[in-house]
C-alpha cells in the first residue's frame, strides 16, 4: 500500500509540474514581465510554504552554511525557471518541457566526457536516441522550423536543473536538512533572486491587477510549485527515486495535452517521434543507474 501510495504521488508531482505553461504563458500574454511572473509564482509559493511549515511546527532556523548552500543552489533552481519559461514565448509548450525532459542523457554524457564513467552499450544508445529526439522536436526531416533562441533557451535548462539536483543530493549541509525547510529556502531565496533581477535591470514589476491576474498567479505558486514539490518529496522516499524519475514522463505528456488544448499548439509526426525517442532514452538512463543487486 505504501509503494502504491508512492506511485500514485509521482505521478501527481509530475502532472502538476505539467501545468507550469497552461498557468504562466495567460500571465505572459497579459502583458506581464517574465521576471515579474516569475517572481510572484515563488514569492507566493514560499508564503504558503512558510504557512505550512508553521503550522507543522518546521523551523526555519538556519546556520550560515546551509544559507550560502541553498542560496547557491537556488540560482540554478531560480534559472530553470526562468529559461523554461522564456521559451514559451518561441516554441511550444509541450516541445519545451519535452526537451526539458532531456536532462538526464545530458547528465549521464556529461559523466562519460567530464568524470570517466563507464561507457555501456545502452548508455550509448540512449544518448543517440535522446539526440535524435531533440532533432525530430527541433523540425526533424520534414523541415519544420522551431525558433532557434526557444531551442537555446530551453536547452540551458537541461544544464541549470541537473546541477540543482546534484547539488542538493551531493551537499552535506542539504542532505541533513528537512524536506519541508529545504523547499522554503529554495522557493524564498528564488524569490529573492527575480526581485534583485529586476532592480537591477532598473526594471519595474508588473503589477497583479486583475482578479485574473491574481488567480493565475495563485494557481502557478500552488499547483506546479508546492503540490509538485510535496509530492516528489514523499514519492521518493515511498516509491523510490528510479520509479519517480521514470513517471516523470508524465510532466511532457500533460504540458503536451494542455498545449493543444487550451494553447491551439500542434502536435505533428516529428513531435510524437521526438517525444518517443526522448522518453525511450531517459528510461533507459535512469535503468542504467539503478543500484544492483549483490
Amino acid at each position: 500500500m505504501r509503494k502504491f501510495r508512492g506511485l500514485l504521488l509521482a505521478m501527481l508531482a509530475s502532472a502538476t509540474f505539467g501545468f507550469i505553461p497552461l498557468f504562466s504563458i495567460p500571465l505572459l500574454k497579459s502583458g506581464m514581465e517574465l521576471d515579474s511572473v516569475c517572481f510572484y509564482r515563488f514569492a507566493l509559493a514560499s508564503f504558503f510554504m512558510w504557512i505550512i511549515c508553521k503550522v507543522k511546527g518546521v523551523s526555519l532556523k538556519c546556520s550560515g552554511k546551509e544559507i550560502l548552500a541553498m542560496g547557491l543552489l537556488s540560482i540554478f533552481y531560480a534559472a530553470t525557471s526562468f529559461f523554461l519559461t522564456a521559451s514559451y514565448k518561441y516554441i511550444s509548450s509541450g516541445t519545451a518541457t519535452t526537451i526539458h525532459f532531456f536532462y538526464p542523457v545530458v547528465v549521464a554524457l556529461a559523466m562519460i566526457l567530464l568524470f570517466g564513467e563507464k561507457v555501456s552499450i545502452w548508455k550509448i544508445i540512449a544518448i543517440v536516441a535522446g539526440i535524435a529526439g531533440v532533432f525530430f522536436l527541433s523540425g526533424g526531416i520534414t523541415g519544420e522550423k522551431i525558433s532557434l533562441t526557444g531551442l537555446i533557451l530551453v536547452l540551458v535548462t537541461v544544464i541549470t536543473y541537473p546541477t540543482y539536483v546534484v547539488g542538493v543530493n551531493q551537499t552535506p549541509v542539504v542532505m541533513r536538512m528537512n524536506g519541508m525547510k529545504q523547499t522554503f529556502l529554495v522557493l524564498f531565496f528564488s524569490a529573492i533572486i527575480f526581485f534583485v533581477n529586476v532592480l537591477v535591470k532598473g526594471a519595474h514589476f508588473s503589477p497583479l491587477s486583475t482578479s485574473y491576474q491574481w488567480e493565475y498567479a495563485i494557481a502557478l505558486a500552488i499547483i506546479p510549485t508546492l503540490v509538485s514539490d510535496f509530492a516528489l518529496i514523499y514519492a521518493i522516499q515511498m516509491a523510490g527515486s528510479t520509479i519517480t524519475a521514470i513517471l516523470g514522463c508524465m510532466e511532457p505528456l500533460v504540458a503536451v495535452i494542455c498545449g493543444v488544448i487550451f494553447f491551439g499548439e500542434t502536435f505533428t509526426a516529428n513531435s510524437l517521434a521526438g517525444m518517443l525517442l526522448v522518453f525511450a532514452a531517459v528510461f533507459i538512463i535512469i535503468l542504467c543507474s539503478r543500484p544492483r543487486k549483490q
